[in-house]
């Protein structure tokens, strides 16, 4: 039997060997070409990418400016309305379609369920149709009835795109009207609505729509991208929207403090914000915000996520002046809100803890003058909680107001003296016993267990000097103190182990310290998991003195 060749699959060295076409060097002069080199050999590879050429040389297409305008009194400063630089025709059925159901009326129909990502007329059935036409008109008057997304979105394409059915403030009136009745059932109308509302405006040249309220407003201008459109005028700061926006274009949010909790929340409220906008209205370098504000330019495509029509579809660019980007100005408005949180802090008698830097001493001395007439300093006065149990056993054990009567305040009187008498002489018999069973050895050092120090004075004068962080480690439970005392020392995880060693909650024993805390010293001591840094030095030296 032969023996098998090991060569026998070794394909490569029987097939033909494959010529690979030789590279020829391209001559960079000639096609204007740009030589790349990569990597740091001696043996490195040239690499030649010839450059585009223009294709005839055609100049670039620029979008035709249809309008240029500078909107009064607003934070936006010119706009500039552009043609869309090219023409498509895919939705001109839809265009057709709304200009012949615009106004198709439809008496009464039942709800058909309807979706689609881009609705339009003919992707509905005639039950989904009527429907629609019967939707509309309910909405027209007034009834906002159950719908679906789409049924909504689809009116919407009608109002943006059918420009030569009605004028464009009854068509925003419309927009406006549908955002009023359903963003309560459709939470994702803001962020549409709140934009495609705004380019409406700039394109048509319109104010801020009055039909929204300053709720709605202040809520749309937390989603939309030109939140400065909204602002309705530059010159009035008491408009509610100019104020929210201002409020929360800054770094520090006040109910987050360890000072805002129910029983301030109110003063918080009722206050903050206002003596901001009474500061800013008085000092000149900070009025309206205006100095410190960055001119800002935006390009926005019009309707972005509309149906749009080649006709309708439009480009805007914008200059405005930006609160969100002028960050001098949103640290002048951080240190306001903390320099108003400070000064509620001292007419609530707590230690006053943040920062008022890049404010001047004429504003902080307009903030005060706002909180001395508004906010003066309370004089608050330490008063014993009572629990329901103890109420009710206060309640049941209350003498009862009787009135006055001579007779029976003579009796008592009476009774008080004799019962003065026997005490006095059993006082007396006992401090006779008392004085023989002292007596001690005069050799012995010991003192016989008979005799008493009184140190009620001493304790009356020793708790007179201690700090109130003394008191109200001397006053906490054991497992608040063994608690407090690992937090101090040996920071929030020792402390969480205690916790769970002990099978304690820390939320439960963290509100007893800060409870008491709040008794001791007008505020509390622990936020967030740690001891606040400006009470740790307090707390540490009380916990070592005990």
């Amino acid at each position: 039997m032969p023996e098998e060749r090991d060569d026998f699959w070794d394909l490569p060295e029987i097939t033909p060997k494959r010529k690979h076409p030789e590279i020829k060097n391209v001559s960079p002069s000639a096609t204007d070409a740009v030589k790349l080199t990569f990597g740091e050999a001696t043996e490195s590879k040239k690499y030649i990418i010839p450059a585009r050429d223009k294709k005839n040389g055609a100049p670039e297409k620029h979008s035709e400016v249809i309008l240029e305008y500078q909107p009064e009194d607003s934070l936006i400063l010119s706009v500039r309305i552009c043609k869309w630089p090219s023409d498509y025709s895919f939705y001109n059925r839809f265009l057709q379609d709304a200009h012949k159901y615009y106004r198709v009326k439809c008496d009464e129909a039942p709800f058909v369920p309807f979706f689609s990502y881009l609705p339009q007329y003919n992707q509905m059935n005639i039950d989904q149709l009527r429907f629609y036409l019967y939707w509309r008109r309910q909405v027209s008057h007034g009834n906002f009835i159950k719908t679906d997304y789409s049924y909504i979105f689809l009116y919407l394409y009608e109002l943006i795109n059918l420009e030569d059915v009605s004028t464009p403030e009854k068509r925003l009136s419309a927009m406006c009207s549908v955002l009023n009745g359903y963003r309560n059932s459709f939470s994702s109308l803001d962020r549409y609505l709140g934009e495609w509302i705004c380019d409406f405006c700039l394109i048509h040249r319109l104010p801020p729509p009055n039909e929204l309220p300053d709720d709605v407003l202040s809520d749309l201008m937390t989603v939309v991208s030109l939140r400065e459109f909204y602002i309705k005028s530059r010159e009035n700061v008491h408009d509610t929207a100019m104020r929210d926006l201002i409020i929360r274009n800054n770094k520090y949010n006040y109910t987050d403090s360890a000072a805002y909790g129910p029983k301030t929340k109110s003063i918080f409220d009722a206050h903050l914000i206002r003596s901001v906008i009474y500061t800013i209205e008085k000092t000149e370098n900070v009025k309206d915000g205006e100095p410190n504000l960055q001119k800002t330019c935006v390009s926005r495509t019009a309707y972005n996520g509309a149906l749009c029509v080649s006709g309708t579809k439009c480009r805007i660019d914008a200059e405005y002046l930006s609160l969100n980007r002028s960050y001098r100005f949103r640290g002048i408005i951080t240190s306001l809100v903390k320099c108003a949180e400070n000064n509620i802090r001292a007419a609530l008698g707590i230690k006053s803890r943040l920062s008022e830097a890049g404010l001047s001493k004429e504003t902080v001395a307009v903030m005060k003058e706002y909180y001395a007439a508004n906010l003066p300093p309370q004089t608050q006065k330490r008063v014993k909680r009572v629990t329901p149990e103890e109420a009710i056993r206060y309640e049941l054990y209350e003498a009862k107001d009787t009135g006055f009567d001579p007779a029976s305040a003579a009796e008592i009187e009476l009774s008080s003296w004799e019962l003065t008498k026997r005490l006095v002489e059993d006082e007396a018999a006992a401090s006779a016993d008392f004085t023989e069973s002292s007596v001690t050895d005069p050799g012995s050092n010991e003192v016989s267990a008979g005799v008493f120090f009184d140190t009620t004075e001493n304790n009356v004068a020793q708790s007179a000097e201690k700090t109130p962080y003394e008191l109200l480690c001397g006053s906490l439970p054991p497992h608040a103190l063994e608690y407090l005392r690992r937090l101090c020392k040996d920071g929030p995880a020792e402390a969480r182990r205690f916790c769970r060693e002990n099978a304690l909650m820390e939320e439960a024993v963290v509100s007893d310290v800060n409870d008491l805390a709040y008794e001791y010293t007008n505020d509390i001591i622990i936020d967030n998991g740690n001891i606040i840094e400006d009470y740790l030095c307090d707390v540490s030296g009380a916990l070592d003195k005990i």
